[in-house]
């Protein structure tokens, strides 16, 4: 059942905490008290971790170091060609940076191997060249696809904070086989969204001495404030063959790699230009689909068009208009055993472009409210892709100001009238990391006419309880309008955060209304009011011989209150340890103890149900994951305990075979079995990855996935080939298949074959 599907069917029982606002301020009343409260203590707790820390660490650690590298300037003819190879004479007088400092596995050491940058820009385009000095036997260079995850391979990592005001980023990353990566950092550096692909340049050599690499941004790619007197930048690297991170900047254990107050200073970039601002991208597809349900076939070739103007270098306006996916990439399956919908990330390419700008509200409390979701505008309540016939968006910084607007016109679908649909976001930077902002959504599209409004606000520093000692604070607050009476609701939501070198604390704490639907967002639940706090310790290893690395430890006792019925609940995970070796094999144990009450009975895949009741139950969850340097690797989990006076047994594995950078296999298996008294479920979810790999820029990959419930498997084969950046030639093919038993055969379902050509112009 859909949130919005369920939040509906309350909204009668509902009723009556809507309607008495006496009850209700009482509620929020009692609700801000626990907060206050808890907020109180976790403050206590963090300050407590910052007394304990020892003094040698706080001296250490200092004041604020900003290193900063000047980029030299030079002329269009003098431009070096991107190939891996530093022949070129402009980087004899590059401005160049070393001073790498470990971070792990000790933090503070210096490296066992040095890196150099080195940066130069003409008019069009900033360039940077790595040199990783290493022993040629000890580079991994097993990883060239397109945004790989990159876990297997050395690699270096980099971001521009392009309006140096420590709230959003541009990040790359190339390994030495030459793989690219690159995603949008935002909310100072707690939004990471790596769906996102700009046009850029990079290749990588592996030689003697180590590896190094050229990359290229066009300034036409990259959003930025000319009158700064300087980007916010760092650069981390990460060697497999040790195990060892190294950074730049933000070089201590305590500051995260994303922590953009933290980053260094990229100076030098005058004379950049962004030519007339104008990107065109047009797109010819020709697709060919066959449904074995009526034998039916057809044949179909289409175009659309993309146009992106910055008419200024800190703002963008997108038009696109008969808008395609064919290309996109399709979900991994997942096992429900909740009562409470999935969450699943957006992955077209127009909606993620600047998609941090719209990004609202607390970081852990984002996949449970989320007020704007960009997947429920082209796609019905079923998944079913909906045609965008025109869709327009806006973002861009006016001084402290950043603004977002993105409107959509979708066509008429199952049932359901064609209508458009809207979205406003604005926020106001308060300095050091601080912000306050307001979201508005208007339309609905399951029909109607629906609206959603919010306020939001972070504040909170990365010393706030002194060098290495973090503190953060968001908060939001967020109501909704629709057609029915009962179509109003509100939530509002708090995390604070508080981290050092070894200690970590987050509290959580959100009240949703029943009659809380945003209609172009998405709530977990609907009618609870929750409180969660987590402690986590973390040890780590100063000697780098120690066979144990880094030992983790962490509890989380969560609390639910249902406004609706009885339905209350308590969780408090407990994780015993999750210890890194020395080999980077990692192990880890932890224990849920869970009591819930149900009002009403809760069905499993339609096969076993659990009756209304109290439950108090115990999980256990065990995990182990081999490290990365290994051809043959892989995860084994396992989950085990109680389930609404039953048993659960769930096995988890997903071994991963890389003999090399041209091919890679790899499996994901589950078992769920669930026994009740009242019937027993059992199923199984299986996948096949297979990739080959012909060259950085040629990849041709093949998702297979079933599970037994369904008894559905669906193939996707995907080759893209990048022609060059900006010009994009993808063979997609899309197969289902079903079976009416277990032992019965497969019978075809649909096919379809697209073979799509995205090509740009840039003015």
């Amino acid at each position: 059942m859909s949130a919005r599907a369920r939040s509906s069917a309350r909204r009668g029982a509902s009723a009556h905490t809507c309607g008495a606002p006496l009850a209700l301020a009482a509620r929020i009343s009692v609700l801000v008290t626990r907060a206050a409260a808890a907020l109180a203590w976790c403050v206590l707790l963090a300050a407590g971790a910052a007394a304990g820390a020892s003094r040698q660490r706080t001296e250490d650690l200092g004041s604020p170091q900003r290193p900063t590298l000047r980029s030299q300037r030079i002329e269009f003819a003098e431009a070096p060609r991107i190939d891996g190879v530093l022949d070129d004479e402009v980087w004899q007088r590059a401005g160049r940076a070393t001073g790498f400092v470990q971070v792990a596995p000790v933090d503070g050491a210096p490296p066992t191997f040095d890196t150099e940058v080195l940066v130069a820009h003409d008019a069009d385009l900033l360039y940077v060249a790595l040199v990783c000095h290493d022993r040629e036997a000890d580079v991994r260079a097993r990883q060239m696809d397109r945004d790989a995850f990159v876990r297997y391979d050395d690699v270096v990592e980099l971001w521009f904070d392009t309006f140096a005001d420590e709230r959003s980023a541009f990040w790359f990353q190339i390994t030495p086989a030459g793989s690219r990566g690159d995603a949008l950092i935002a909310d100072g550096g707690t939004s990471f969204n790596k769906q996102w692909d700009g046009i850029w340049y990079g290749r990588a050599t592996v030689t003697a001495d180590g590896w190094q690499a050229e990359l290229a941004f066009p300034f036409q790619t990259l959003s930025f404030d000319p009158n700064v007197e300087g980007w916010g930048f760092n650069l981390r690297r990460r060697r497999v063959a040790s195990g060892e991170e190294t950074r730049w900047a933000a070089s201590g254990v305590a500051y995260g790699f994303f922590a953009l107050t933290e980053g260094g200073r990229l100076t030098g970039l005058e004379g950049v230009a962004q030519g007339r601002g104008v990107d065109v991208v047009g797109y010819a597809k020709g697709s060919a689909a066959r449904a074995s349900a009526d034998a039916s076939s057809e044949t179909e070739l289409d175009g659309g068009l993309d146009v992106r103007w910055r008419p200024t270098p800190a703002s963008a306006l997108r038009l696109t208009f008969n808008t395609d996916f064919a290309e996109t990439e399709v979900d991994d399956r997942q096992v429900n055993l909740e009562r409470f919908p999935l969450f699943f990330p957006e992955k077209r390419a127009f909606f993620l472009e600047d998609a941090g700008i719209f990004e609202f509200g607390a970081p852990m409390l984002r996949s449970t409210v989320v007020p704007f979701f960009s997947r429920r505008v082209g796609r019905a309540d079923d998944g079913e892709a909906v045609p965008i016939l025109a869709g327009a968006k806006f973002t861009g910084r006016i001084g402290d100001w950043t603004l977002g607007g993105l409107g959509a016109s979708l066509d008429a679908a199952d049932g359901v009238d064609a209508q458009g649909v809207a979205v406003a976001r604005v926020s106001r930077s308060l300095g050091e990391g601080r912000a306050v902002g307001g979201l508005f959504t208007a339309g609905d599209p399951s029909d109607g006419n629906a609206a959603t409004f919010g306020i939001d606000a972070r504040f909170g520093s990365p010393r706030f309880f002194g060098p290495g000692h973090s503190a953060y604070l968001w908060t939001y607050l967020l109501g909704t309008t629709g057609d029915g009476a009962d179509d109003e609701g509100r939530a509002f939501g708090v995390q604070a955060q508080t981290q050092s070198r070894s200690f970590r604390h987050d509290l959580q704490l959100q009240r949703v209304d029943a009659g809380f639907d945003p209609a172009l967002g998405f709530v977990r639940r609907a009618g609870i009011e929750q409180g969660r706090w987590e402690a986590r310790y973390t040890w780590r290893s100063d000697d780098a011989s120690s066979w144990l690395r880094q030992y983790n430890a962490r509890i989380a006792p969560t609390w639910t209150w249902d406004q609706v019925g009885g339905e209350d609940g308590f969780a408090l995970p407990v994780q015993l340890f999750d210890a890194t070796l020395v080999t980077d094999d990692r192990v880890e144990l932890e224990v849920h103890h869970i009591s819930e009450s149900l009002d009403g009975p809760f069905t499993v895949g339609g096969a076993a149900t659990a009756p209304a009741g109290d439950y108090d139950m115990r999980r256990w969850f065990f995990e182990f994951e081999t490290n990365d340097r290994r051809r043959v690797a892989g995860l084994a989990a396992y989950e085990w305990g109680d389930y609404f006076g039953g048993r659960i047994s769930r096995l988890r594995l997903e071994p991963l075979l890389i003999p090399h950078r041209y091919f890679s296999l790899g499996l994901a298996f589950q078992d769920v079995a669930i026994d009740l008294d009242s019937g027993d479920y059992r199923t199984q979810l299986y996948g096949w990855r297979v990739g080959v790999t012909f060259s950085p820029d040629l990849a041709w990959k093949t998702l297979v996935q079933y599970d037994t419930e369904s008894k559905d498997l669906g193939v996707q084969s995907r080759l893209h080939w990048i022609v060059q950046p900006g010009q994009d030639l993808y063979f997609v093919v899309n197969a289902g298949f079903t079976k009416a038993s277990h032992d019965a055969a497969f019978r075809s379902e649909e096919q379809q074959a697209t073979l799509k050509l995205s090509y740009t112009w840039r003015f």
